[in-house]
């Protein structure tokens, strides 16, 4: 299966505090990617043509826009979408807004704003509401994403604090997954989806393919939240190609297992070693954060003779 997507983070740095950041970016002052280590990543994208589709995200990427037209308007030599995560701060001055817009309309695929109960400490609503009035102006697709807890804020309150501008954008909401700053809540306020009694562990990657590329050059196999915070580290586009790290990721066994036949493998492992694991999740990808936080499971892989090389 080929890659259709790369994300790139093109900055740890963030304006917000979120208390669920997925990485911990909000609170520490972190990397950005000069111009050189961007025209690395981008000409490494360019060698691979079955990338098509380019999501730019952080920390906060709109902290940088002249970096991000820069990958807007970088030559790939074939048509490539260009999507945008930010918290939509910049919609504050709507001019500038509009301008932003407007010149790169023709390769902005999707405009996302993350807001809920941890966004709204930081972004006034009505900043994010501005660019979604400009983008449907000018026929840019957007939606708002949102991140809940038990015991707070739901979907459905966000919409309705949108109030007439619901109809203009795309929804999109999901749990809090624990990790990253989020790992501080409690078990209890985690709102749990899976039951791995009755529901099989799939990997949500293979639904859409698609790299992350940091503000450090690491090349990760997925764009999940948990993912940086595992040991599956791929390469480095300062030692290797781009190219090369997707060849060593699809020569992989334990992903190629996980992509084939998802974690129920795995699992079985587990329960025949008597090795508990959670049995409830809010997404699959809390399952790499167990198994792969530290080499522990690649240890027990190795023990068993599961692969002939780990």
């Amino acid at each position: 299966m080929e890659f259709k997507g790369c994300g790139i983070l093109l900055t740890e740095n963030c304006n917000a505090r979120c208390k669920m950041c997925c990485d911990s970016r909000g609170l520490v002052r972190g990397k950005t990617l000069t111009i050189e280590e961007l025209d690395l990543i981008l000409k490494n994208i360019k060698e691979c043509p079955s990338i098509d589709l380019i999501g730019v995200t952080g920390g906060e990427p709109m902290l940088y826009p002249d970096l991000v037209e820069h990958i807007i308007n970088f030559d790939y030599g074939r048509k490539v979408g260009i999507t945008i995560k930010t918290n939509g701060f910049w919609g504050k001055d709507i001019n500038k807004a509009r301008n932003f817009i407007e010149r790169n309309k023709s390769k902005i695929k999707m405009i996302s704003f993350s807001y809920d109960q941890f966004h709204k400490e930081f972004i006034d609503l009505q900043n994010i509401l501005n660019i979604v009035d400009i983008a449907n102006d000018l026929e840019v697709s957007t939606e708002i994403v949102g991140c809940f807890l038990k015991d707070g804020i739901q979907p459905g309150d966000i919409i309705n604090e949108m109030g007439e501008h619901a109809f203009k954008t795309n929804y999109a909401y999901q749990p809090v997954i624990n990790t990253g700053s989020a790992e501080i809540f409690s078990d209890s306020q985690f709102i749990k989806v899976i039951d791995l009694k009755k529901h099989e562990a799939r990997c949500i990657g293979l639904l859409d393919r698609t790299l992350l590329i940091n503000a450090k050059l690491e090349v990760y196999p997925c764009c999940s939240q948990v993912v940086e915070n595992t040991l599956l580290l791929m390469g480095n586009l300062h030692e290797e190609s781009l190219s090369a790290i997707i060849q060593s990721i699809d020569y992989n066994k334990v992903l190629h297992k996980i992509y084939t036949e998802g974690f129920t493998p795995f699992l079985e492992l587990l329960k025949k070693k008597n090795i508990e694991y959670p049995q409830s999740l809010t997404s699959p990808c809390e399952l790499c954060g167990f198994l792969f936080k530290d080499d522990w499971f690649l240890r027990l892989l190795k023990e068993e003779g599961y692969f002939e090389n780990i």
